[in-house]
């Protein structure tokens, strides 16, 4: 029942609707933005989030970096000094630099290297002599007499030679295994308290620097490592201890710092690592020695990634895991947040309100890292994102609900146009209406009567829907609206209650289908005589609700209906299927093969009115021979043009 023009249920469950949908909505962005934690989507946003807080700080290192690199690369190997010497020979030279570095007042070293062979166990293969026995003495004699501050590595698959091992003592061999991220990315390191005692080789170096960190932590760079970290290649080292000004320049680079050795040489021993997308640090900026730094390359070398994981919480450059509950807090807010949106603005600036979230969600992980805590970025943009579409939906299912409702209960007896209306206001449409130009078809069953003569009522009717069901798929498909049945009849409108951007050729063309329809429909009816008649005109008319508060019809009215359904008798009298009139024909493309038939007074009009068809063969109801007999004597044989833009 319908009250003061609004529906009488409106209200009745609406409310418990829009609570349950943000309910919804709300627990269901929580859920979702808490499982993004750790996907592998989110290592990228976190890197570009780095990215981001690089370009905003924009300014030079703070202090002295922390740990110096000195780099077996491919100039040190290509010197004069070192080109002769196998790579697995090197023990003795890196003895000579390591312990430099150490009285240049390093206070501790780690070699990444895996010394996995000793030259003692090399014999010459023609007389068996082991003619290196004792070439590694220098360097086990450099790890017994420096041990607790000098580390060798071991890794999964390669340990040191037990000789080396041996001279390291316990506590010497330590584990540069980094683990990586869901995407493959090292971002993350968790020490092992105490640290000192670590198996890993970061874990005692920080140790030895008086670290104390017992959380997992996240390095957060500044620069790409390979232009920022403090850099000697280890030929530079063995030339400066040739002067007395190089000894005071690798004490400039040496002094109070740890020193890591490592491989520098492109695609050994590589990571993706998350300084990836930061800016290169500029060469004045950098503390290089005289050979230069390595090209870099697209991932980062793994002695760096030490560097930074061993430099970074010395430096305070470290962001935390947020304390418990906190990451929750925010997918709540973002979430309800999210729901609020989604209920409550229109569905067109949604979009722009789900980026607006993202970026605030993001700019919450990007603002934590000044408190040196670091919240799953991923949560909140994704529980706010979820929350809104969630909540939208949901809006728009109450409105297509009701809308649903509507055409249930009066379906048979309004549009279903003017029923989505009503159902988008919640109100009747006012009585009256508008003048819009249309164009009106009446489409007749041709010897209707003495079929339905013949036939069982039962029969008739099957006959008749059939036929209806059939062309008005027709009429729909081509943007039509039919008005109502009368009898054996269907009048159809284009450009009511719906807009149609060419209504005439949307008509003709929608009754040239129709027409060659004939054939399936006799098949369909089991009728062979069945035919049809279609006329069309165009002009201006009033849409709109006709009729009382209790009783009405949305439907059009004028001299154009009028004037529509008198050109059909024009058809009947010149035995065509389709008839056209003048301000059809007129606005139809100059491809159509337009005809005139007739041209005169109708009955109940005051002024001449041309009829025209289209000139094809299926437009006649008679044979091409009467047709030919009937054009010589009515002069009638030109096809007709009207001039078209």
């Amino acid at each position: 029942m319908i009250f003061g023009g609004r529906f009488a249920d409106a209200a009745i469950g609406r409310k418990q609707l829009i609570l349950l949908i943000a309910l919804v909505a709300v627990g269901a962005g929580i859920a979702i933005g808490l499982s993004a934690q750790k996907a592998i989507w989110e290592g990228w946003v976190t890197d570009r989030l780095f990215q981001i807080k690089a370009l905003m700080d924009n300014k030079e290192q703070a202090g002295p970096a922390p740990v110096v690199v000195v780099g077996l690369d491919q100039k040190a190997l290509n010197s004069d000094r070192l080109a002769p010497i196998p790579r697995v020979l090197m023990t003795p030279v890196l003895a000579e630099a390591g312990q430099a570095m150490l009285n240049a007042g390093a206070v501790a070293l780690g070699y990444d290297f895996v010394f996995a062979y000793s030259a003692d166990g090399f014999v010459d293969p023609s007389t068996g002599e082991a003619r290196l026995k004792g070439f590694d003495l220098a360097f086990q004699r450099f790890l017994y007499q420096n041990r607790g501050k000098v580390f060798i590595a071991h890794t999964e698959i390669g340990v040191p030679q037990r000789m080396f091992s041996a001279a390291a003592g316990e506590g010497g061999v330590r584990s540069v295994i980094v683990s990586t991220d869901s995407d493959g990315v090292v971002r993350r390191h968790e020490p092992h308290s105490p640290l000192t005692a670590s198996p890993h080789l970061i874990d005692a170096l920080l140790g030895i620097a008086g670290v104390e960190l017992a959380e997992t932590y996240i390095p957060v760079p500044s620069a790409r490592l390979a232009t920022s970290v403090p850099y000697l290649s280890l030929i530079d080292v063995l030339q400066l201890l040739e002067s007395d000004e190089g000894r005071q320049e690798l004490a400039h680079f040496a002094e109070g710092r740890i020193v890591l050795f490592g491989g520098l040489l492109p695609y050994e021993d590589e990571h993706l690592f998350s300084d990836r997308f930061l800016p290169h640090l500029p060469e004045q900026l950098a503390e290089t020695g005289p050979s230069g730094r390595p090209r870099v390359q697209p991932q980062t070398a793994g002695v760096f990634v030490l560097a930074d994981f061993i430099g970074s919480p010395i430096a305070g450059r470290i962001v935390t895991e947020p304390p418990a509950g906190l990451v929750p807090a925010f997918a709540v807010i973002f979430a309800v947040v999210g729901a609020l949106a989604g209920l409550s603005l229109p569905l067109v600036v949604l979009p722009v309100v789900a980026v607006g979230g993202v970026l605030c969600g993001l700019g919450v992980s990007l603002g934590s890292m000044e408190l040196g805590m670091f919240p799953s970025p991923g949560v909140a943009p994704v529980a706010f994102v979820t929350a809104t579409i969630i909540a939208a939906v949901g809006k728009v299912g109450i409105l297509q609900r009701r809308q649903r409702s509507l055409v249930r209960l009066f379906g048979h007896y309004l549009a279903p146009d003017v029923i989505k209306l009503m159902a988008s206001s919640e109100q009747l449409p006012a009585l009256g209406g508008e003048t819009r130009h249309v164009v009106v078809a009446f489409i007749d069953i041709v010897g209707f009567t003495k079929m339905s003569e013949k036939l069982a009522d039962k029969d008739v009717v099957r006959v008749v829907n059939s036929c209806f069901d059939r062309i008005g798929q027709v009429i729909t498909a081509h943007q039509g609206y039919i008005d109502k049945y009368i009898g054996d009849a269907i009048m159809a409108v284009w450009n009511a209650p719906n807009t149609v951007e060419h209504p005439e050729k949307s008509a003709v063309d929608a009754a040239t289908e129709i027409i060659n329809l004939l054939d399936r429909l006799r098949e369909i009816t089991g009728q062979p005589p069945l035919d049809l008649r279609i006329a069309l005109n165009a002009g201006p008319v009033l849409v709109g609700d006709i009729g009382g508060e209790h009783r009405r019809s949305f439907t059009v009215m004028g001299t154009t209906v009028n004037t529509a359904s008198r050109v059909e008798s024009v058809a009947k009298d010149h035995k065509v299927r389709l008839a056209v009139s003048q301000s059809v024909a007129e606005k139809l493309p100059s491809s159509y093969p337009v005809a005139e038939i007739w041209k005169g007074q109708l009955r109940g009009l005051s002024s001449d009115i041309t009829v025209y068809t289209l000139d094809l063969p299926e437009m006649y109801m008679e044979p091409e021979e009467k047709r030919t007999i009937a054009r010589q004597e009515q002069d009638r044989s030109k096809l007709v043009t009207f001039p078209r833009s």
